[in-house]
């Protein structure tokens, strides 16, 4: 009798054990790892924001680490990640090709992997959360087009500053230059290649000197499109016409300016962005499943509607801090 009652009780013990382990796995805290292209745009600090509100109200922890636009730095962000066995990986690549080889290390390693903004060639990649780039440079477009022909009389010299380096950035200027080339008065003057403030600066003054008659100037990120509109303004009094891709607070205060020369701004939204890039991630960290792919809507700002650019000022109270 006393054996069965110790065989009983180690039934007991071991079912208890194993109950106690299940509790413990299910209240374990999830650990995403987030990593960012670089820090150095106002958009970023948009993302980050979604990010930590998606941390806090999922009861989540997010490591938030920057690559600092270079695939090494990447690489050894990813490296560290498969190390501390984190849960999950919320990224925007560097690289469609360079950012490949990390990419498939985390994923061999059995952690699941969001990409958003941009995008990795890769068989192992199946989660995004992004935008339709080649839209948002062709929502400007069609406002471009629509302002040459009502403003313009049809005709007009454009410069593009872009980029050869993103894909994303490829998409955006291919998505701009087809709205507008289908205006036969359309001359593309000039197309250089820029993607932070300084840089997009120099860029817009290099081209305005080389073509002096260039009219309307877009660009392909918010980086660039600081740059350009520091050119302008560094001008003084000028009858050239800025528009771009991604707003920010300086760009939306240079917009309600009097005579302002910032006509269109077509934007993402990157609080959502980085909201929804952590959320998918915890769910394919809990479940092995999340939706393969989110378009967050795009919104385009004009000069004509100063009380939606205020209200994206409204809205942003928190970065102004």
């Amino acid at each position: 009798m006393k054996r069965y009652f110790i065989v009983a009780l180690s039934v007991v013990l071991v079912f208890t054990f194993i109950a106690g382990s299940v509790c413990l796995a299910a209240d374990k805290q999830l650990k995403i790892g987030a990593i960012l292209l670089d820090t150095k745009h106002e958009w970023f600090a948009e993302v980050i924001q979604g990010m930590k509100a998606a941390e806090q109200e999922l009861g989540v922890e997010v490591k938030i680490m920057s690559s600092d636009s270079d695939v090494a730095k990447e690489s050894d962000i990813i490296d560290n990640f498969i190390v501390q066995k984190i849960d999950a990986i919320s990224i925007s690549p560097q690289s469609d090709e360079a950012s490949v080889p990390a990419f498939e290390r985390a994923v061999a390693e059995g952690i699941p992997v969001v990409t958003w903004n941009s995008k990795v060639n890769s068989p192992e990649s199946k989660f995004f959360v992004g935008v339709n780039n080649y839209d948002l440079g062709a929502h400007t477009g069609e406002y471009a087009v629509k302002y040459i022909q009502e403003k313009m009389g049809g005709k007009a010299k454009v410069a593009v500053v872009g980029t050869s380096k993103y894909s994303v950035g490829i998409d955006r200027v291919n998505g701009f230059l087809d709205q507008v080339k289908k205006l036969e008065g359309v001359e593309i003057v000039a197309q250089q290649d820029a993607e932070f403030k300084e840089l997009g600066l120099s860029v817009t003054e290099s081209i305005l000197e080389a073509h002096p008659d260039t009219q309307i100037v877009w660009c392909w990120n918010q980086g660039a499109l600081l740059g350009a509109l520091a050119a302008l303004k560094g001008k003084g009094s000028t009858d050239i016409i800025l528009m771009g891709t991604d707003m920010s607070i300086d760009l939306a205060r240079a917009m309600l300016e009097p005579d302002s020369f910032l006509l269109a701004i077509t934007t993402q939204q990157p609080f959502e962005i980085g909201f929804t890039s952590i959320k998918n991630a915890v769910e394919l960290a809990k479940t092995g499943a999340t939706a393969n792919e989110v378009l967050v809507p795009l919104k385009t700002y004009t000069l004509d509607n100063a009380a939606d650019i205020q209200k994206y000022l409204d809205d942003r109270q928190y970065l102004m801090k």
